[in-house]
């Protein structure tokens, strides 16, 4: 990945760790921990899926997915 990239990744990281901690009542920890391990985020650092470059609200709603159904569904497709 570039550093562009990179840059991206984290600023999405970082939306969705914020939206974690409001809308879940999670601790920081918990919420990077979350995002971290998850099936998802092995996507988003992957520059074939292009994820990196969708907006923070897309992805979150990848994740709250994974979260929820133990898997990426994504509804769109």
């Amino acid at each position: 990945m570039t550093n562009k990239q990179d840059f991206l990744v984290e600023s999405v990281v970082g939306d969705m760790a914020k939206w974690l901690m409001s809308e879940q009542s999670m601790t920081v920890k918990d919420a990077l921990s979350i995002i971290y391990n998850s099936q998802f985020f092995e996507k988003l650092q992957d520059p074939d899926t292009g994820l990196y470059a969708e907006s923070s609200a897309y992805n979150y709603d990848l994740l709250v997915s994974e979260i929820r159904n133990g898997k990426i569904v994504q509804a769109d497709i």
